[in-house]
């Protein structure tokens, strides 16, 4: 079961990195984890977990629920058409490792 757990937090894990850099973030000025705790289940009646995306050089920090049914991915593409995250680093290398072409 453990190996179930740890699956989904890295598939999230890549959702979210892939939602950043589709939008032309540099994904290593992120840190993106998965919470999961009883502490956490019982505080914010969470049933899969909490996945926090923060910018490492503003701060900003957001968290989202995870989990059957949730809908994080949407909030977090969301959030970032509202301008959460515009002021992090942009034109970080592709995932072939190329430099992006996108303006910063």
């Amino acid at each position: 079961m453990q190996s179930l757990d740890f699956t989904a937090a890295r598939k999230t894990s890549l959702a979210a990195s892939g939602a950043l850099r589709s939008r032309g973030f540099r994904v290593e000025d992120f840190e993106v984890e998965e919470e999961h705790g009883a502490v956490l289940d019982d505080l914010f009646g969470l049933a899969g977990g909490l996945l926090r995306v923060r910018c490492c050089s503003t701060g900003e920090e957001r968290m989202y629920p995870t989990g059957s049914g949730s809908v994080w991915l949407g909030a977090l593409l969301m959030d970032l058409g509202r301008g959460h995250f515009a002021r992090a680093a942009r034109g970080g290398p592709d995932v072939d490792g190329a430099r992006s072409a996108r303006p910063a």
